[in-house]
């Protein structure tokens, strides 16, 4: 049905942008490959990704803006895709450009867009991969104004084409198989009556896309606090879910905050917010010939600034082992819009992966209905009678077709101090508790003023990343020119006191020169060859700018 649009697609871009047009997939094979790793690997496969190698701007079509900056633009099509993402490594956007993911105009009643991309996507590691963009052409626009100062990249790696649990909304639910609501019937909004009493707890739950081994899948998590009670960016999952993840593959990871609908039974959900990219730092490595000899428990950082505004809460745990008496489950069933589940019996031990790492639950019917979980919900947390976390889905086997089957979550007492397959220093309470306080109860946190009503939440700082662009934008190069051969010193000077991460220079064509901090005086004490130099600073918060240097 989508390869006729795609000829009249392609030919109603071919004046002014060029298409970069990659194979289709086998979309059956896609289908077949998805039910083998639900039934092997507990995975919810989603999408597959299409090798590309693509320069940007070297294929892209530029001409003149009005006010004397310049554009660039290309397309790249996958003939029957009902939606692509585009991934990239060397990418890098100076501060005042911007990229735009869309569809072409025409392709449906309102143009569906990603973007402005800015900057603030810029990493060491020089990867970012974009959202789900519906239909078989996605356009990519960048625009530089005039008196933007730094060399871009862009280099197109590969093309994600995804083939079922988009849950796109309105004109855009190209597969048309969400009916406007998405995962099974029987499941409930966070925004139902059941999630009144946890509005916290479920501003912790994420949906994760994974990318892994070829393939897209989707899982759930949950930011959760720390003893220093300092609001880091840590987030907490299966490993199931990422056990194919290479190491350059972590910075692909795309965390989906305030996904839900607006309302119990709606159909919109226009609130949620991504972040692209995390640093793995222990998990428990249990995961042999598709089983699990463990309590599965993943464990990551969250690369990139997480704006306040987005009320992110990073939720409490327990890793006492006492069974919980009732609570809930919040997750993201088949990669939809969030629900919660309710148990109100004990919970039980159970041995069906691995001796002691599981409880078991089983959920019940509540006022507006009988939540369960799917596909896509593994990782998520299961909460306690007192709101704080006491495991993470690994599997089971509740449907809304057997209503009264049980699940089996990973205790968050074995992925404390458990038997699992890792060593020492790898279990979770050396993460959970940095500052080594013995503390195995611990509440949540909200960041700054705290808006939302939570029973035994304790406030912590984050520095407002928003302040800092402003700030970092308006850094300065002293002196500038500088002379070339020798020692010579180059001072930054910044608008405001932030401490920096990293410094680094590039050449005039974009190529990394070196990487290193300023001295104590703020100055980069280096021999500096002859030619033009971008300087581009990091600070913790991970805020770049860059500036150019003219070495004479």
């Amino acid at each position: 049905m989508w390869a006729g649009a795609f000829s009249f697609w392609v030919l109603s871009l071919s004046g002014q942008t060029p298409v970069h047009t990659l194979p289709s997939p086998d979309f059956a094979d896609l289908v077949a490959r998805a039910d083998w790793h639900e039934q092997h690997t507990g995975k919810t496969m989603q999408g597959t990704v299409i090798d590309a190698d693509v320069d940007f701007f070297e294929f892209a079509s530029p001409s003149d803006l009005p006010n004397g900056g310049r554009e660039w633009r290309m397309a790249v099509a996958v003939p029957g895709a009902p939606a692509l993402c585009v991934y990239f490594e060397t990418f890098h956007l100076p501060v005042g450009a911007s990229l735009s993911l869309r569809t072409p105009e025409g392709a449906f009643d309102q143009p569906f867009t990603e973007g402005p991309i800015d900057h603030t996507e810029n990493n060491a590691h020089g990867r970012w991969v974009s959202g789900e963009i519906p239909g078989e052409v996605v356009e990519l626009v960048y625009r530089q104004p005039a008196g933007v100062v730094g060399q871009p990249s862009m280099q197109i790696f590969g093309v994600g084409c995804f083939f079922r649990y988009l849950w796109l909304d309105g004109d855009y639910d190209v597969l048309g198989e969400s009916g406007g609501r998405g995962s099974d019937p029987c499941q409930v909004d966070v925004n139902c009556p059941e999630g009144a009493d946890w509005l916290c707890q479920r501003n912790a739950a994420v949906r994760l896309r994974v990318t892994q081994n070829g393939g897209i899948f989707l899982c759930s998590g949950s930011m959760v606090n720390n003893t220093a009670r300092d609001c880091r960016q840590l987030m907490l999952s299966s490993f199931h879910c990422v056990d194919d993840v290479e190491e350059d593959e972590w910075s692909l990871l795309k965390v989906r905050y305030n996904y839900e609908y607006l309302e119990c039974g709606g159909t919109a959900s226009i609130n949620s917010h991504d972040r692209t990219g995390v640093i793995y730092l222990t998990g428990s490595q249990d995961v042999t010939a598709n089983s699990i000899n463990g309590s599965d428990f993943l464990f990551v950082e969250v690369e990139d600034p997480i704006p306040s505004s987005w009320d992110v809460y990073y939720a409490g745990w327990d890793a006492t082992g006492i069974p919980a008496t009732s609570g809930v489950g919040i997750h993201h069933p088949s990669g939809d819009r969030k629900k919660i589940s309710t148990y109100t019996n004990n919970l039980s031990n159970s041995s069906v992966y691995h001796p002691g790492a599981h409880w078991r639950v089983t959920w019940v019917a509540t006022e507006t209905n009988h939540g369960v979980t799917e596909g896509g919900s593994s990782g998520s947390a299961l909460f306690n009678q007192d709101k704080r976390i006491v495991g993470t889905l690994t599997g089971g086997s509740s449907f809304c077709t057997a209503l009264n089957s049980p699940d089996y979550y990973g205790k968050l007492s074995y992925h404390w101090d458990g038997n699992n397959p890792i060593s020492e220093g790898e279990k979770l309470k050396y993460f959970l508790d940095p500052a080594n306080t013995g503390e195995e109860i611990l509440d949540g946190s909200l960041v700054g003023d705290g808006d939302l009503p939570c029973d035994g939440t304790t406030v912590c700082g984050i520095v407002e990343v928003e302040e800092e662009i402003l700030a970092t934008a308006g850094f300065q190069l002293f002196p500038n020119p500088v002379a070339a051969g020798g020692l010579a010193s180059v001072r930054i000077a910044l608008p405001g006191d932030m401490p920096l991460k990293e410094v680094r220079i590039y050449d005039a064509q974009g190529r990394l020169v070196d990487a290193l901090l300023p001295n104590a005086s703020g100055s980069l004490v280096r021999t500096w060859m002859p030619g033009v130099h971008f300087v581009t600073i990091e600070t913790q918060a991970g805020v770049t700018a860059t500036r150019k240097l003219l070495v004479r």
